[in-house]
């Protein structure tokens, strides 16, 4: 019987480098499967973080514009025809930043935020009618009128906190 051990040995020698290089190949395809999901949820949670901050900044922007809106108009009753006059002025500059805060809403925001952000930005296109009026007029009616108006406005500051809260929460538990 010829020495089939030199045989035995090439074939074990050419089957362990088959086998060790498979073994690498496999390794470094999983190795780079792992890196590109390593890769692609780290881009993700940025993109996520990155909406959320862009957003948050744009819901305290409005908030605060809001908030300046009405400030500026409390304590109006009591102003002179003359004195409205400037009020309505400064509620005009003051109304167009709103405006600009709520396009950006209009622009990050989820549908419920971008419809709270609408009726804070109608609602005090509303106050601008009422002063008018008042400025005009400083009636009894007008003053009531504007009045209501004031408070409806007030009261749609918290519906569009809350949908701006639970937005931001939600873009927070996607994480």
């Amino acid at each position: 019987m010829p020495d089939n051990s030199l045989f035995v040995a090439a074939l074990t020698g050419v089957t362990a480098i088959a086998a060790s290089s498979l073994a690498s190949w496999l390794t470094s395809r999983g190795n780079a499967r792992a890196a590109r999901v390593q890769v692609d949820a780290t881009t993700e949670a940025q993109r996520r973080e990155s909406t959320r901050q862009t957003r948050r900044a744009a819901y305290l922007g409005l908030i605060e514009q809001a908030q300046v809106v009405a400030d500026g108009l409390r304590g109006v009753d009591g102003l002179s025809t003359t004195e409205s006059e400037a009020v309505l002025t400064a509620h005009r500059t003051r109304h167009q930043q709103l405006r600009r805060a709520v396009t950006l809403i209009d622009l990050e925001g989820p549908s419920t935020v971008q419809v709270a952000a609408s009726n804070l930005l109608i609602m005090s296109g509303t106050l601008t009618t009422a002063l008018a009026a008042m400025a005009e007029n400083a009636g009894r009616e007008n003053r009531r009128e504007f009045q209501e108006t004031l408070r409806a406005y007030i009261r749609l500051i918290t519906p569009f906190v809350d949908a701006a809260a639970a937005a931001l929460n939600e873009t927070s538990a996607h994480r």
